[in-house]
């Protein structure tokens, strides 16, 4: 994992980069915006995320940056929405101008190293571009001024619930309940393949071919929920009534902000699940930290008010 940086400018290390590297780096830095906003996604402890501590602003401009350069090359991209959501006014020309920059940024030893690491990658493409530059030299990985680690709200937060099967319509949200793990997860999947009725039978055409014998099918391998999941699921299981919560729908947009209603029940694929009741419709763009949800977790707390 590696946040190129040839140059001080984002926009001219961008341009410098071989095609293949300017596009990994797109979900590079995904990667690392999601690592140091969302609570246990990824590896704090990496250099290439520690760099950047503090300076997620900065960082979403140097991912526009590299899309930007990508995008013009003619190439297509997906990831401008989720890597902008992190910093929307690094999207912004009079805004991103006054963002903070690392401390480190404009080193001469730190640019030095990735020229030189860049030539040892690919040295046709890179070694006339970076004619005089020194081989072999190491990266130089500099440290955040503060260790800032992500960290889910304690008090004042709304849980946010990934429930399966919601629909676009918030109106239409009834149930809510934890995606299918483990042997749950299983029947879900036999029952989408259908029954032998639903597959088809054979035909007056194939009277006179002998019948085969059923091939056994191989066992299946049930994945067991894990320690994290099962406190997920204790958690909502318990959950008064009347708690407040907030339901993505499927189109990834739109919000469902409602509360819990009664005790737990039992949905249609046997996992339990809770009456949900509506108070109103939201846009993603109406929370005051939308990145928030590209939390991969099926349920988790976010900070409350979260408009």
């Amino acid at each position: 994992m590696q946040t190129y940086l040839p140059f001080p400018d984002f926009k001219q290390s961008a341009a410098a980069l071989d095609t293949d590297r300017l596009g990994k780096q797109r979900a590079e830095v995904l990667q690392i915006l999601r690592t140091l906003v969302i609570p246990e996604f990824g590896r704090l402890g990496h250099p290439a995320i520690r760099m950047w501590m503090g300076h997620v602003p900065a960082l979403t401009l140097y991912g526009l940056a590299m899309i930007d350069e990508w995008e013009s090359r003619g190439n297509p991209d997906k990831l401008r929405a989720d890597i902008t959501e992190f910093a929307p006014q690094a999207a912004h020309p009079d805004y991103a101008a006054k963002i903070p920059m690392p401390q480190w940024l404009g080193e001469p030893d730190l640019h030095l190293s990735h020229r030189s690491k860049l030539i040892q990658k690919d040295a046709r493409f890179y070694g006339d571009a970076f004619a005089g530059t020194p081989a072999g030299l190491e990266f130089v990985w500099p440290e955040p001024s503060l260790d800032l680690i992500p960290e889910d709200p304690e008090e004042d937060f709304l849980w946010v619930v990934r429930s399966a099967g919601t629909g676009n319509n918030p109106e239409k949200v009834r149930t809510v309940g934890l995606p299918a793990v483990g042997k749950a997860a299983a029947r879900s999947e036999a029952a989408a393949v259908g029954s032998p009725e639903e597959v088809g039978t054979p035909g007056a055409e194939d009277a006179d071919i002998p019948a085969k014998p059923a091939r056994k099918e191989p066992k299946r391998l049930v994945k067991k929920p894990t320690a994290r999941r099962q406190r997920q699921e204790e958690i909502f299981r318990t959950l008064p009534g009347k708690t407040p919560v907030l339901i993505p729908l499927e189109d990834g947009h739109t919000l469902a902000l409602g509360k819990l209603v009664g005790r737990p029940i039992t949905l249609e694929d046997g996992s339990f699940g809770r009456n949900f009741e509506l108070d109103r419709a939201l846009d993603r763009s109406d929370l005051s930290n939308p990145a928030l949800l590209q939390d991969p977790r099926v349920f988790f707390p976010v900070p409350d008010p979260a408009l």
